[in-house]
């Protein structure tokens, strides 16, 4: 099978010739249709993160996929050759012709979605899911402001959030208020033009923090007593959130198929949608990484070739196609 490999860290992708994976009874063999670019494989390759984020090198990137089921182990009894799906891989193997996979981390593919569309849902949908379901225990009536709420799992946050009944605040780009509007925010927070603690009167039940940094420790001042701060990006102080009398948990994803399986049924009834930004063949992955280090400056060895307030990107994700 063809795949793309990453042999050291900082080093080229190259597109290589390998042996078909072989699956265990408990998993199965997936002919990748399309896989989708996360910020997370660039962090990785970089090596800037080893210590925490360790790869066996040489690797094959790629966290999500969506394909058709080529061949199942004999203890699987959830799908059957042929089937179309869509799910996450351990955080490796997607960039590929191939993938052997879990039969427990794969759901149906929404039949409403192209598979490039398929392939950018997983990883940034469960993410908000869990966000700010699991861990922000969120709930029909109550507020929630979403940092990065134009980003690909901020996308997902808001709509889930509103569909749940919630007041949706978000801090994005004054470019972005628009489309965060029409996908269910009440409200958007210009980051540029001025500081969201000082504009917002009302307090939160829940914050999503897909920025870190000061964005995360000025949140505080905007949270409820007893309200829920959920970062994405980096450790909660625990000395904060005693302080101001609230829970803080950074997260780490736990792929699901029951909740891709129910994120599923809501692309199909039309409710939340995905957005693709652009498509590139697999043999082509090194020109997507650099389309998408354009606005992660510093990860890989790759430096923006514009200035930060010069760039403007697509909304939604990157996809590879495979086949």
């Amino acid at each position: 099978m063809k795949a793309v490999r990453l042999l050291e860290y900082g080093g080229q992708l190259v597109f290589d010739d390998l042996p078909t994976p072989t699956i265990a009874r408990d998993e199965v063999l997936v002919k990748i249709k399309s896989t989708a670019v996360n910020h997370i494989d660039l962090v990785k390759a970089s090596g800037t993160v080893r210590q925490i984020l360790q790869i066996d090198l040489p690797w094959i990137p790629g966290h999500e996929f969506s394909g058709v089921v080529e061949e199942i182990g004999r203890d699987v009894t959830t799908c059957t050759p042929g089937d179309a799906v869509f799910g996450t891989t351990n955080g490796m193997g997607a960039y590929a012709e191939y993938l052997a996979v879990k039969a427990a981390a794969i759901s149906r593919k929404p039949s409403n979605l192209s598979f490039e569309e398929a392939a950018s849902v997983p990883v940034a949908s469960q993410t908000a899911w869990q966000g700010i379901f699991t861990h922000g225990h969120l709930e029909k009536g109550q507020t929630i402001l979403i940092h990065g709420g134009a980003g690909g799992v901020g996308a997902y946050a808001v709509q889930l959030a509103s569909h749940a009944g919630a007041t949706v605040i978000a801090t994005a780009s004054g470019d972005d208020e628009a489309y965060l509007n029409s996908i269910g925010a009440s409200r958007v927070v210009d980051y540029r033009k001025a500081q969201f603690e000082k504009v917002l009167r009302e307090k939160f039940d829940v914050v999503f923090d897909l920025i870190g940094g000061d964005t995360q420790k000025r949140s505080f001042l905007v949270l409820k007593e007893g309200g829920h701060l959920v970062s994405a990006t980096q450790p909660v102080s625990q000395e904060e959130t005693a302080k101001y009398h609230v829970s803080g948990t950074m997260m780490r994803l736990v792929p699901s198929a029951d909740e891709l399986t129910r994120i599923a049924r809501l692309l199909e009834e039309g409710t939340i949608r995905p957005d693709v930004a652009s498509v590139y063949a697999l043999q082509d992955a090194a020109k997507a990484w650099k389309d998408i280090a354009e606005n992660l400056p510093g990860v890989h060895g790759i430096s923006a070739s514009v200035p930060e307030a010069a760039r403007r990107r697509s909304h939604g994700k990157i996809a590879l196609r495979v086949t």
